[in-house]
């Protein structure tokens, strides 16, 4: 079984587990490009294909176009050998995706949150929904790699608890041993990752950027961030994706939730534009968060300047947050998640406009939207599991 293959860590085993690394992040190679990437003899190379190919963990894939001799064989891994669960647990909404070795999904739970989904009252949802999918997949734990867990922070990622993340509908999360809780119903490997990051890593491998160092951006009713270096995480303390919702942009400005003045959060945020709504323009708006966003879409599709300015002027604040970190880490690519990215062009433009304006170094770096999207917290969870089986070769 794959499982037992990668779990294997014998030194004579890891020759092939990164040669099946191989496969796997350039999805169609040939001997040839083995050959030249792993430096083996032709022999030792063929036999470990044949043995990689013969236990089904790969399969030939046909031949290429010829280049002055033979025409090449290509391989690829062969997708349904094992499956993985990716799981997203959002302030507002859980997402949980079964995938097979492509990361392809074979299919997905959402469901939303609401003031009373507690912990004691959606993870056994979770539990419940995972026993059904994999029953009606007919997955067993032998042929399940584990299940990877994307979050709103802060976390424990060690003790794989979730600490006190702010602004979620139901106001009981706290101190949550969530990892525990779904090893007492499934004996897999359970991971615990901020939302942000595991989304990195999704941009990371689906796109095979195996070169380029990826920062992800999320706002929302919080801001996040994930920092990727070559797919090594560079936020793993609690906290970490949070914090950037907590960069001051100015000393003496507005009061945040943190004690501070002049957070990120307090000018991006849902909650913050509906705040500044309020204040300036004087309108009654419902305190139910989850409502947050339709109200200033609603009130964008009507044209309304006033609330028009107020979201433009955020994203201009966002922008300059942005490019703080950008002019720190240096990322090759940034990618930005989230409703207002996506369903208003205008305050996608002038988040990109801030940050070109604000770059220390005029570099070839990249801003754009997510290629992913919603599915990129959850997906990337699931391939988190999967490095993490490779690790000693990443």
């Amino acid at each position: 079984m794959l499982k037992q293959f990668l779990l294997d860590s014998s030194e004579k085993n890891n020759i092939k587990k990164q040669l099946y690394k191989f496969i796997h992040t350039h999805k169609r190679t040939s001997k040839i490009e083995m050959l030249q990437a792993f430096h083996l003899p032709q022999t030792t190379l063929t036999r470990m294909i044949y043995e990689l190919e013969n236990k089904g963990y790969i399969l030939n894939v046909g031949k290429g176009e010829p280049s002055g001799g033979r025409p090449p064989t290509y391989y690829a891994i062969v997708p349904d050998a094992a499956y993985i669960i990716g799981v997203d647990i959002s302030r507002t909404h859980v997402t949980a995706m079964l995938t097979n070795m492509l990361f392809e999904e074979l299919e997905r739970i959402h469901f939303k949150l609401n003031r009373e989904d507690t912990p004691e009252k959606v993870i056994p949802d979770i539990i419940d929904s995972l026993k059904e999918i994999l029953k009606k997949h007919q997955i067993n734990e032998d042929t399940l790699l584990g299940i990877g867990i994307g979050s709103v922070g802060p976390l424990d990622r060690e003790k794989g608890v979730i600490l006190n993340p702010d602004s979620f509908v139901a106001k009981a999360w706290l101190d949550v041993p969530i990892v525990q809780m779904l090893k007492r119903e499934f004996s897999v490997p359970i991971t615990l990752n901020n939302g942000a990051n595991t989304a990195a890593y999704a941009e990371y491998y689906l796109n095979s950027l195996v070169e380029d160092s990826i920062l992800y951006c999320i706002n929302g009713y919080g801001v996040r961030t994930g920092f990727l270096e070559r797919g090594l995480s560079g936020n793993s303390q609690a906290g970490d994706s949070s914090a950037a919702g907590h960069i001051v942009i100015d000393i003496n400005g507005k009061e945040c939730s943190c004690g501070k003045r002049g957070c990120l959060a307090t000018y991006t945020t849902y909650d913050a534009l509906i705040k500044e709504i309020q204040e300036q323009i004087g309108l009654t708006v419902s305190d139910n968060q989850v409502n947050a966003f339709e109200y200033i879409m609603e009130s964008l599709e009507k044209n309304d300047t006033n609330v028009k300015e107020i979201v433009l002027r955020s994203a201009s604040y966002y922008g300059i947050g942005l490019s703080n970190i950008i002019n720190i880490l240096h990322p090759t690519k940034v990618f930005l998640h989230g409703k207002l990215i996506y369903q208003y062009p205008a305050y996608y433009q002038e988040v990109v406009k801030t940050i070109k304006d604000n770059l220390y170094i005029n570099t070839n770096i990249t801003i754009q939207k997510s290629t992913i999207g919603e599915k990129s917290v959850a997906l990337g969870g699931a391939i988190e599991i999967f490095n993490s089986y490779l690790n000693s070769q990443t």
